[in-house]
């Protein structure tokens, strides 16, 4: 059976701010250098459902690999 996804405009605003904080942390990985496929695995996650998570492609390095 398929997850039932939150829309997150309509739910719980800790829930949001957790979604929020999330991605932040995400963001800061990737910043740092870590590829999608390490924040996959840390996470638990496909490594499709991180890209989907934040736009990879707009987000630049700091460190490069």
């Amino acid at each position: 059976m398929a997850k039932k996804r939150i829309n997150q405009k309509q739910g719980d605003p800790i829930l949001r701010e957790l979604v929020s904080i999330k991605k932040l942390l995400v963001a800061l990985l990737y910043k740092m250098g870590a590829q999608q496929t390490e924040v996959a695995t840390a996470l638990e996650m496909d490594t499709a459902d991180v890209s989907r998570m934040l736009p990879f492609r707009k987000i630049k390095p700091i460190i490069k690999n």
